[in-house]
């Protein structure tokens, strides 16, 4: 398999036509949930909790909520026994994330606040009523209120489960930012694009435990009565509400929530201890013979996981967020989103189309795909590594076109991370159509971390990837395992599968790009 520009630009037109910037309809989210109200008391809406998850694709929701990110820090221990990942300490990192999301799903509810998505070690939530720039700090009472109730849960978690114990780190920000999704009905894939979600997992990110608030959170909490927040400094001190916190006539009860939402957590669980109720819940591996693009993973529950050797790609559009900010302040939401369902969809048919991969997921604006080669046995490391490079070069390759075809983004740029090691695949978590789609492993982990240290311009490739790489794709990556410019006619190129007289894009020296460290708020509680 391989990637053709004729090919790439055909598929771009088609995805440009299939939901034109003209048809899009931008909307605010309290016109937009009062539809769903209406729709809700005529009997048409059954369940109303995934309300902005199911966002059609010819709609964007403006919005103005309080973004939480948190971030469970000791997973990546969780993830190796004596620093080998096993199918033993694959099933141990599983049953955390089912039993932490799971968790995390009953305080969702109890709050009445959105999960967005689950990633890896990451859950994305954001609290959107009451609606209006108004009642910004009521939104961001009840978001604090949420991250506190979180930590004692996950710690009231660990104390029951020892071998789920771990720190937690929380950001939160608040602000414009646009809701999306451009999933299929049964793999729904939300987005908040803007600012504050970005700003929030930067925040969560690292290893420092506790509740980080952005610059915006805490102007508007100075802007806001202070006296106010006493309550909620305490609550975050205790991990509980010690006096009510008024916001229209409701009190945000954490202790009184976090105890409903363990009742429900613990009656999950318990389930789950009996295989005639809950026949997923026992994870069982099984190798996936490739290429992976026909996993379906409403067929792979934890009872029929995947676990194989694979490469794992991340592409991440570098300079959307400050794109999207332009744009929900110039009035041109709807190019903006327009032009992200066509970057979305075509960096997805690459990894498919072309290369035989699948997609995990969006995470934001970024794509997350595996790819293999190999039989029904095995895998072969050498193959797969050398087909993801080509892979990588071609999402690059689409990515140009994609400039070229669409409006405003001549500045965007991708960063593109790989690395290769045995990874679980499967769906986990306890809401039926929202469970969650994952592909969790060092390799992924790292493949991620990857594409953070490069520039928009950069592909880089993981210790792991590159140890056990073919020749030609150690010398193409050097020793700093980053290289500038690669798209598919390079990466042919070099790898012996193209002829070409020359390679005008690809760097003579490879560069490296320094990870930043990690963003922290501007106070922490």
């Amino acid at each position: 398999m391989a990637w053709n520009q004729e090919r790439a630009a055909l598929r771009i037109q088609r995805f440009k036509e299939t939901v034109p910037q003209g048809e899009i309809v931008v909307e605010d989210f309290a016109r937009y949930l009062g539809e769903r109200r209406l729709l809700k008391a005529s009997g048409g809406l059954t369940d109303d909790k995934l309300a902005i998850l199911r966002v059609p694709r010819n709609r964007a929701i403006t919005t103005h909520g309080a973004h939480i990110y948190a971030n469970l820090i000791d997973f990546n221990g969780v993830l190796e026994d004596a620093g080998i990942e096993t199918e033993a300490s694959h099933r141990r990192a599983l049953e955390f994330l089912h039993t932490h999301y799971s968790a995390c799903d009953s305080l969702i509810d109890e709050f009445e606040i959105q999960r967005v998505d689950f990633h890896g070690s990451r859950l994305h939530a954001v609290v959107l009523t009451p609606e209006g720039r108004e009642n910004e700090p009521e939104r961001i009472r009840k978001a604090i209120s949420f991250a506190a109730a979180f930590r004692q849960m996950v710690e009231r978690l660990g104390n029951d489960f020892p071998e789920f114990q771990t720190a937690v780190g929380v950001g939160i920000d608040s602000g414009p930012a646009v809701a999306i999704d451009s999933g299929k009905r049964d793999e729904p894939d939300p987005l908040f694009i803007g600012s504050p979600a970005n700003h929030a997992a930067k925040l969560a990110d690292g290893d420092e435990e506790g509740i980080f608030l952005s610059n915006r959170v805490q102007h508007a909490r100075d802007q806001n009565a202070p006296t106010s927040f006493t309550a909620l400094a305490k609550a975050v001190e205790t991990g509980f509400l010690q006096e009510g916190v008024s916001a229209r006539g409701q009190t945000f009860d954490a202790d009184t929530r976090l105890a409903k939402a363990y009742i429900d957590f613990e009656t999950q669980m318990k389930r789950r201890e009996y295989p005639e109720q809950a026949s997923d819940a026992a994870f069982r591996f099984h190798h996936k013979e490739p290429p992976l693009k026909d996993i379906v993973f409403a067929e792979h529950p934890p009872s029929n996981a995947i676990r194989m050797p694979l490469a794992s790609i991340f592409a991440d559009i570098d300079g959307f967020t400050a794109y999207v900010d332009h744009a929900i302040q110039t009035g041109n939401v709807a190019e903006a989103v327009a032009n992200l369902h066509v970057l979305r969809a075509e960096m997805a048919a690459v990894l498919r189309e072309d290369f035989g991969g699948r997609k995990v997921r969006f995470v934001g604006d970024c794509v997350h795909g595996l790819l293999a080669e190999g039989n029904s046995r095995e895998t072969n490391a050498m193959d797969s590594i050398r087909a993801s490079v080509n892979a990588a070069g071609g999402i690059r390759s689409s990515f140009d076109l994609c400039k070229m075809a669409l409006p405003g983004i001549a500045g965007l740029g991708l960063a593109i991370g790989i690395d290769f090691g045995p990874t679980p695949i499967c769906r986990i978590g306890l809401r039926g159509a929202a469970s969650v789609r994952t592909a969790t492993s060092r390799a992924t982990c790292v493949s991620e971390n990857e594409q953070r240290r490069c520039t928009g311009t950069e592909t880089a490739i993981g210790e792991k990837a590159y140890a056990v790489a073919p020749a030609a794709v150690r010398q193409i990556f050097g020793s700093e395992r980053v290289i500038s410019n690669m798209d598919y006619d390079a990466s042919a190129m070099l790898l012996g599968t193209m002829a070409s007289p020359y390679v005008s894009s690809v760097q003579a020296e490879p560069m490296r790009a320094h990870a930043p460290e990690p963003m922290r708020a501007h106070a922490k509680l």
